[in-house]
């Protein structure tokens, strides 16, 4: 006896003796076969002797051996089973529109999509008037700090970028504080076989910073882990380090207030990234030439500015309301178009007039008090402000006074600390 015809007796042999065969059922299978071999072609000993093929091997299967094959290799390509390709974080994608003229005069651009780690971006970039960039180079700036938000987000979860901020009993408990922290955009200026050389940016009062390699150091690009040869010499790079260091609190601590003094105990560097865009798209200043306009909170009409906006505070009420029941934080800012004594009117980016009567007259008292502190700077109409206040939820009044306004202020177009003071 055979193999094949053996395999054929042990199937027959196995049926349950209660079993009534269906010959009906059976005629209609056979006939609807080509090979009237069905479990011998399918078990078949291949010739030793001659060498086949997947396909011939797949030729020599009834058809539903086939399909089971092929639905089993899709779960296995569905369940991640079989080798699958995943970026470490995702592609940086951001479509930038193509500037227009804002309602007061300045260049914007709108962002219609923006995928950059978790973080969102804003729904408008508006040029600043001392900005060093132009027109032009604002998509290229706004889809590199994408990317950076991105590698952000993943740093975060990746090395546990968590800073130790914990309660201090008695304000004596020195302690040891570690976590990893990216550095800013800078290049890859010179390696060795035993350390990477960073380069330093004056204008940030940053200098050339040489850190030590080891064997657990890793290199990634595009998303992607790569071998350290992968990133050559003055590619733009955001290099990452763990920092240990020794916390010591001082004199006076409480569970309320702390300060605490730091001493660097060391620092290792964990990771290089490169990135995938010139390096003038990473400068600081250049993003920091961008005011961001968002949705104002409590106030979906209209856009507030926010990222690197200066302000001058006018006036600070209090934030009692925002304890009252029903009562939520709201903001809105605008263009100053009337100033009679302590009232105020503005008008925000939907041209919205909203009435501000903080109780005392803020502008003449910065005007005549305070301007020589500001390179002599006075508030006048078409200046901007903003104002955070409290009421109900579903309340939209136009008249804010003292008894909800908890801050105003006079908002200031800066790109770094050393401008000039001017109102925005």
């Amino acid at each position: 006896m055979n193999n094949d015809t053996r395999f054929d007796a042990l199937i027959a042999a196995a049926r349950p003796e209660k079993s009534h065969p269906r010959a009906e059922f059976t005629d209609r299978v056979m006939q609807s076969i080509a090979s009237p071999e069905i479990l011998s072609s399918q078990i078949r000993r291949m010739n030793d002797t001659k060498k086949e093929t997947f396909i011939m091997k797949l030729r020599h299967l009834p058809k539903f051996a086939i399909v089971a094959i092929a639905v089993g290799a899709l779960l296995l390509l569905s369940t991640g089973v079989y080798a699958t390709y995943q970026l470490l974080w995702p592609k940086p994608e951001v479509t930038v529109s193509a500037p227009t003229t804002s309602q007061n005069g300045r260049e914007e651009v709108a962002i219609s999509f923006a995928q950059c780690g978790d973080t969102a971006m804003a729904q408008r970039f508006e040029l600043k008037r001392n900005a060093i960039i132009t027109s032009d180079q604002i998509a290229g700036v706004v889809k590199g700090q994408c990317e950076l938000k991105a590698i952000g987000a993943w740093s975060e979860k990746e090395f546990g970028s968590e800073i130790r901020n914990r309660m201090l009993p008695h304000g004596t408990e020195p302690y040891d504080n570690e976590y990893a922290r990216p550095s800013m955009a800078s290049l890859l200026t010179s390696r060795s076989a035993t350390s990477l050389t960073f380069g330093g940016l004056e204008k940030y009062h940053q200098s050339e910073k040489t850190l030590p390699t080891t064997e657990n150091v890793r290199y990634f690009a595009d998303g992607m882990q790569v071998k350290a040869s992968d990133i050559a010499e003055n590619s733009p790079v955001v290099y990452i380090v763990k920092y240990r260091e020794h916390m010591t609190p001082k004199p006076g601590c409480d569970n309320t207030h702390c300060s605490i003094s730091s001493t660097l105990l060391g620092e290792e560097l964990l990771a290089v990234v490169k990135l995938s865009l010139p390096f003038e798209n990473y400068d600081q200043l250049a993003w920091q030439s961008l005011t961001e306009k968002m949705v104002c909170t409590g106030n979906e009409a209209d856009t507030c500015l926010t990222g690197y906006i200066g302000g001058i505070d006018l006036f600070m009420g209090s934030d009692a309301k925002l304890n009252v029941d029903g009562f939520v934080y709201k903001e809105i800012q605008g263009v100053i178009t009337k100033i009679e004594g302590p009232t105020i009117t503005i008008r925000s980016s939907s041209g919205t007039l909203f009435t501000l009567v903080p109780g005392k007259d803020i502008v003449n008292e910065f005007n005549t008090t305070r301007t020589q502190h500001y390179n002599n700077r006075k508030i006048e109409v078409g200046n901007s402000v903003g104002v955070r206040y409290y009421e109900p939820k579903d309340k939209h009044e136009k008249t804010l006074t003292s008894r909800n306004i908890a801050y105003i202020s006079l908002q200031l177009e800066m790109v770094s600390k050393g401008d000039p003071l001017n109102a925005y």
